[in-house]
Parts: C-alpha cells; structure tokens; sequence
C-alpha cells in the first residue's frame, strides 16, 4: 500500500481537538504505509514528517518556477505555466549526484494546488511501477471530479463555478488559481457558506485573508452539519475577520438563503465569474441562480 500526503491542515476539530494531534495522526498513519510514501514538501508539516520518515517528496512553487531545481525535493515541477483552464509544467528528478528532467505535463486543470496534485500522483505512479510517459498522458486525459471548480457553465454572460472549498487554504488556493492569462472576468464574485459550528467557533478568524483574490465576498450563515449551533457563532464571525484584514474589499453578509438569492440576483451582471465554495448546500447555489434568471426572462 502506497500514500500521498499533499498537505496537513486544521479540521475535523470534533475527533482531534487539536492541530497538534491532527499532525501526530498524520505522522502515525505515515509510519505504518509498507508502500511508497509520497510527500509534498511545498507544506511545511508534510516537509517535517518527510524528514522524520524518510519519505519520497515532491515540490513545486511558482516562486522558482523558472530554476531548475528550486527546492530540495526527489520530484520537481518548474517552468509552469496556467492558460485557458489548464496547467503544463516540467517535471525533473533529484537524484544524489545529478537532477535528471523526465519531461512535460499538461493537466485540464488550473491552479498551483492542481499542479501539486498532479505531481504527487505522477511520483507515485512512477514508484509504483509506471513510466514517466504512462503516468503523463494518463494525467492529461484527467478532467477533474465534481464540486472541484465545477463549471455550471455560463449564462446571460454570467459564468456560474461550484468547489467544495471550506478552509481557509481551501478557498485561497481556489480563488488563486480562479484568473489565468487567458481569463476575460470583470470580477470574481465568492460566495462562502461556513460549515460546522463547532470548527467556526475554533478557526473563523483564519479566513481573514483567504479572499484576497476575490473582487467581492459574500458569505452566509453557518451551515450545521448535524453540529448544534453554539452562541454568538455565525457566519459573521468570518465577515468580520476578512473585513479587519482587508478593510478595501467589499464583504457582504447575507445569512439568509433567500435574501442570498435575491442580493446575487440583482449583483451579478455579464463578465462576472460567481463562484460557491462550501461543503453544504451551497452547491445548489448555481442551479437556483440560473433558474431564477430563467424564470424572468
């Protein structure tokens, strides 16, 4: 048995408790793969299990895209670059004495986070027995999974997006990869529905600066999760945090579904890329946009 580990972030705070235990429980499971374990460095808590377990690790950053061998890492994705959706990069190998370059990727999806995946499987795939073309091509035939930059296509010139994003990371690296050289959006408009309570009453204030690359935010009320609602915790507690970090964005607090619908419907206007991030029923959100503009016409 083989793992990827891409990243270590806060969550599931109801059987964990804490971060800390959440890294011993990664580390924990890490230890007892009798399989290729493949790391992302890029993570610093992924970066400090490597070292401690002697894992295969993998980097890539847009920061050295263009050297080489920017990182020390076995696997290394540099020149990348993101149009029309998608991502190409060139993959390299670390060995003791030299850096060997296998070749070309091309993924149909966007995003640094995408790249970093894309890059954790091809490691694994060669470790596991494939050839560097064998695992390529298979990735450039990937189209993604839903509720991952889910596209409900486009209407009245409005172009409706759906990601399952609900941390902090999450949406950041969501909205960071949601503009690429060959995207024509006027803005990009993020709608957050926060999930769960009892993670809301523990981390809210760790949205502060995941919307910066949105042009404006709305976030609703907390959707429960079977999780009983806890005093004065509600999506306002995450309007409050992005607007003390980034007091220019426009951050609108809309807890109400139908006020929600009615407030996008009379905002979103053609150029717009709207796009709704939540584990929650927040998916439904493109549908219930686009039937709404249908009904009026």
């Amino acid at each position: 048995m083989g793992a990827i580990l891409t990243n270590v972030d806060i969550d599931h705070l109801d059987n964990f408790q804490t971060f800390d235990a959440i890294r011993e429980s990664f580390k924990e499971f890490i230890s007892k793969v009798n399989g290729p374990h493949v790391l992302c460095v890029d993570d610093p808590y992924c970066a400090e299990i490597a070292q401690q377990l002697g894992s295969i690790t993998y980097s890539a950053s847009l920061d050295d895209s263009k050297t080489e061998s920017p990182v020390n890492a076995d696997f290394v994705a540099s020149e990348i670059t993101f149009n029309n959706g998608a991502a190409q990069f060139k993959v390299s190998q670390n060995t003791a004495t030299q850096t060997v370059p296998l070749g070309v990727v091309n993924i149909q999806l966007r995003g640094i986070h995408n790249v970093r995946n894309a890059l954790g499987a091809l490691v694994m795939a060669i470790n596991l027995g494939a050839s560097f073309t064998q695992a390529a091509t298979a990735l450039a035939k990937f189209g993604g999974v839903a509720r991952r930059f889910d596209n409900h296509g486009t209407h009245r010139g409005i172009t409706y997006v759906d990601d399952y994003a609900h941390l902090p990371n999450e949406i950041s690296a969501v909205l960071a990869g949601a503009r690429d050289k060959s995207d024509s959006w006027s803005r990009v408009v993020a709608v957050f529905q926060p999930n769960r309570f009892n993670r809301m009453s523990v981390i809210s204030h760790l949205y502060a600066n995941s919307f910066s690359d949105a042009d404006l935010v709305v976030v609703t009320d907390i959707y429960a999760s079977g999780t009983a609602a806890i005093a004065g915790v509600t999506g306002e507690l995450v309007v409050n945090a992005i607007r003390s970090a980034h007091p220019n964005l426009k951050v609108i607090y809309q807890p109400k579904r139908s006020d929600l619908i009615e407030f996008l419907d009379g905002e979103l206007k053609s150029g717009d890329l709207c796009i709704s991030m939540g584990c929650g029923d927040i998916a439904m959100l493109p549908s219930e946009l686009i039937s709404r503009k249908l009904t009026s016409q």
